[in-house]
């Protein structure tokens, strides 16, 4: 049990934001700005996490191996007046110019709770080892009364110096949901993360699917890393969109991309340049849910992209220009005239095998491979996950087709992937996965697991 400090701090703080929330229509679907609104709302879920914690803590050396990874970056130290950290998601790892590891964290007691914030880790051995993470921006830990800030994503500059861009929390400022509406911020540190420059706003222009309010920041996520796969090799990324209550009567979620012009000038995030696509009415949508991107280059020079749906199925687009136009969203198969994969509302994110600009024709993504289609909440338990891997088919209409699915982890539930891949110098790629979205992992993705993908076909 936690002890009466604890019991007497939620009591004051509040909780986090549920996860799988069932469909509801506008009147219940914004959140109440009002911050003790905030606190009281979720109490309960705040102390059963604790609780629920500091009884398995003895234990977390033993669970931290339960998905077999080959690194361990981070477990929980759970100690509420140091860190909200019981809560770890949207791992990002990458790479400085001289090959040292960095990583960001959205962290949190749990998710959406008053202390989630964006973390800053480091490993100056090939990730064997890492850094604590390091608060960045929002706050700490309860104590710290400072509007929260999530999802933070980096880029690398040619010179070496590293952006950290992110959603910023506005008090009183609510969409439809409070750790996704707000405004575009960066940071940025050419000490290789030592020291961090002052955050700015990145301007950020509204569209059809923002809230008629204009006082209200748009509501947004960027689930992955962005990679140099646009023009001139700049930097691009997809990004998920919330519709506001007052434009549907269910959550409404949209696909645009972006991409960063002047990045490689070294300039002050408030001068950032951002390309937009796919905005107002042709952004990519299916039915009411349309979220997460994750893009690939294919051999002919292409783009792909998986989207996660509330359909049961995943769904993939194309892009001939390098990611400005993208086709009209498609059932993911197979193979040509094959089969679908079942999944629900839940992450299904692809890399390239061989580097994230290589465009090798060898991909690898992430299922649940099960659906409820007699269940009409799309957000289904996240259970076992399933590893596809695939190989380009030129003058296919799907241009990449998968073998079977095999198991990567077991755990009956909670298996929600916002993950980041880095290769090493010898070529092997790492896989860095958020398990249980609590222990922060990596894991070596190896050619056993392309024994039975299709044989390729430039």
């Amino acid at each position: 049990m936690i002890s009466s400090l604890y019991r007497t701090f939620i009591a004051i703080v509040g909780v986090c934001a549920s996860v799988g929330a069932p469909l509801v229509v506008p009147a219940s679907a914004q959140q109440s700005s009002d911050r003790q609104v905030w606190r009281q709302e979720y109490e309960a879920r705040i102390q059963a996490t604790l609780e629920r914690r500091l009884k398995q803590r003895p234990t977390f050396a033993e669970d931290a191996l339960t998905t077999h990874p080959d690194f361990i970056a981070y477990v929980p130290k759970v100690d509420v007046d140091a860190l909200g950290d019981c809560y770890n998601d949207h791992f990002q790892v990458f790479t400085g110019i001289d090959g040292t590891y960095f990583a960001t964290v959205c962290q949190a007691t749990c998710e959406g709770s008053l202390d989630q914030h964006v973390a800053f880790l480091k490993s100056v051995d090939g990730g064997k080892t890492w850094s604590s993470p390091r608060v960045l921006v929002g706050p700490k830990n309860f104590k710290d009364d400072v509007p929260i800030a999530s999802w933070g994503f980096p880029m690398v500059s040619k010179s070496g110096r590293i952006y950290v861009i992110y959603n910023q929390y506005q008090d009183g400022k609510v969409s439809t949901n409070r750790q996704h509406t707000g405004l575009m911020m960066g940071t940025y540190s050419d000490d290789q993360g030592e020291t961090w420059s002052e955050p700015q706003l990145i301007f950020q222009p509204r569209t059809k699917n923002d809230s008629p309010d204009a006082s209200i920041p748009p509501e947004w996520v960027v689930w992955q890393r962005p990679t140099r796969l646009g023009e001139n090799g700049k930097y691009l990324v997809g990004m998920t969109r919330y519709a506001p209550p007052q434009l549907h009567n269910k959550y409404r979620t949209v696909v645009e991309f972006m991409r960063f012009e002047n990045i490689d000038d070294d300039v002050e995030p408030k001068d950032l340049v951002v390309k937009w696509f796919m905005s107002n009415d042709n952004v990519l949508s299916v039915g009411a849910y349309c979220e997460e991107p994750s893009i690939v280059k294919l051999p002919d020079g292409r783009l792909f992209t998986l989207l996660r749906t509330g359909i049961g199925r995943v769904c993939w687009s194309v892009s001939s220009d390098q990611g400005e136009t993208w086709s009209r969203p498609e059932i993911l198969l197979n193979r040509d005239g094959g089969e679908p994969f079942a999944h629900p509302l839940s992450p299904c994110p692809i890399y390239d095998w061989k580097g994230e600009t290589a465009g090798s024709g060898f991909y690898f993504a992430f299922i649940h491979n099960a659906f409820d289609f007699n269940d009409s909440n799309p957000w289904q338990n996240r259970g076992p996950l399933y590893l596809i891997a695939g190989t380009y088919q030129a003058n296919a209409k799907q241009p990449i087709w998968f073998g079977e699915p095999q198991q990567f982890t077991n755990r009956p539930s909670g298996n929600s992937f916002y993950t980041s891949v880095t290769q090493t110098p010898d070529g092997k790629t790492i896989l860095w996965y958020p398990d249980q979205k609590f222990y922060l992992l990596g894991r070596f993705i190896g050619e056993e697991f392309f024994e039975n993908a299709p044989p390729l076909r430039r």
